[in-house]
């Protein structure tokens, strides 16, 4: 199972989009592995975790295309998380792929290649979300090719040689946000962004496993303990939870990502602090 991180920051980014704070202005001037877009992950070349406006740029500048994606797994239907527009860039006039170039030229359209059948997964709030902007999606399937799989609490899906449980996250609403534990090839991944903690029923679950790498969202970071993200301490709390259970496959890591500016140091500082702790900074562009 390889992992590439498109995206590692929270919802405004970092540097914030209007922010000149301390933190804000040295990833400015250092730029780097210090300038984060909106999260999303990436499994292999066929599945994404999440997929927002930014990660398609992070993609292109390191030679990804992600019109190979046929699984998606959507967390929750923020728009730093899910952009319903990416879904609709799908769209391509059928049987355009088969025409000569210079009939292709003829007609508009956002995608003149072939691509797979994307099996969306994601709650019944974020299909409500989707539906109500771009409708379309789902009105004519055979032009989008989307097939979207409605989640359960604690449900197992197999699909396209993936093994996925939803695990409902404490973000919002009960049932508004999930994260995913993701099985292939003898290797499990745990993916906790956004989440500031779970319900017993789905502690209960997530002590069922071993972890070869979790990836976990850590928000607040230095500052801010509150709910519906993680804190530093938080993270630390988690890390040692999963431990005390047996949780950690050997050389399993946990990897931090979803950082806010106004309470995480910049990467620079902020990996190097952690080095230490077992804790792994994400960064855009990350693989593992």
């Amino acid at each position: 199972m390889n992992v590439t991180f498109l995206g590692t920051g929270a919802g405004e980014g970092y540097p914030g989009l209007f922010c000149e704070c301390p933190n804000c202005t040295y990833a400015r001037v250092h730029g780097g592995r210090n300038i984060r877009t909106n999260t999303a992950t990436l499994i292999d070349a066929d599945t994404m975790l999440d997929m927002n406006d930014t990660c398609f740029v992070t993609a292109a500048r390191m030679g990804i295309p992600l019109g190979r994606v046929r699984h998606l797994l959507i967390t929750h239907s923020d728009d730093d998380h899910l952009s319903s527009q990416m879904l609709w860039w799908r769209f391509m006039t059928p049987g355009l792929d088969t025409m000569p170039k210079a009939e292709q030229m003829k007609i508009s359209s956002p995608r003149f290649t072939a691509v797979p059948d994307l099996h969306v997964f994601g709650s019944r709030a974020t299909k409500h979300a989707l539906m109500r902007v771009r409708p379309e999606i789902f009105d004519t399937p055979s032009r989008q090719q989307i097939i979207y799989h409605q989640i359960e609490d604690g449900k197992s899906y197999q699909e396209g040689g993936l093994t996925i449980r939803a695990i409902r996250a404490q973000h919002g609403a009960p049932g508004f946000c999930h994260n995913y534990i993701v099985e292939r090839g003898g290797k499990t991944l745990l993916y906790a962004s956004d989440t500031g903690g779970y319900d017993d029923d789905m502690m209960k679950i997530l002590f069922e496993y071993r972890y070869d790498l979790v990836i976990m969202e850590g928000t607040y970071g230095l500052g801010y303990n509150g709910p519906g993200h993680m804190c530093l301490e938080k993270n630390r709390a988690f890390r040692k939870l999963l431990a005390d259970h047996g949780c950690f496959a050997d050389n399993a890591r946990m990897v931090i990502t979803h950082m806010s500016p106004h309470w995480t140091p910049p990467h620079d500082e902020y990996a190097a602090m952690l080095s230490d702790e077992g804790i792994d900074v994400a960064y855009d562009g990350l693989r593992i």
